[in-house]
């Protein structure tokens, strides 16, 4: 079956668009005009919620990244068992990413020994650090 539309459906549906862009038109002339006017009662709420509104837009578009030093600590928590010292030494060298960065290329680039971590631990810890610096960006 075929569908056609007679010359009365069409006039009907030009009066149905007609009158929903005249509801639209008055909808943008309102929004103008409240958007444009300097009466006190609709200036202040108006600008309190734009500030609101770019204040909003501008925490969501703001991406939460984690550091990447803070994602190497947490993973070598997980994997690793350290003595109390080796822990604070870890925080202190894992403390932000530039101190991170200086740990990995002091220990895992240049092979220089450390006095808190040996051989195997030591590879371990540099292989999560460079995971970390990889995952976030900052290798």
């Amino acid at each position: 079956m075929l569908f056609y539309y007679t010359p009365s459906d069409i006039v009907f549906i030009e009066i149905k668009v007609a009158a929903i862009m005249k509801k639209f038109l008055i909808f943008v002339l309102v929004i103008v005009a409240l958007c444009t006017t300097d009466i006190e009662l609709i200036k202040q709420p108006r600008e309190q919620l734009i500030k609101d509104l770019i204040s909003m837009l501008s925490k969501s578009t703001k991406v939460q990244r984690p550091s990447a030093a803070s994602l190497a600590r947490a993973d070598i928590d997980a994997q690793l068992t350290l003595s109390e010292e080796q822990a604070e030494h870890l925080n202190e060298e894992l403390a932000d990413d530039t101190a991170m960065r200086n740990f990995f290329k002091q220990y895992c680039l240049e092979r220089e020994m450390s006095l808190y971590f040996f051989t195997d631990k030591l590879e371990n810890i540099c292989d999560i650090v460079e995971s970390a610096m990889r995952k976030t960006g900052a290798l």
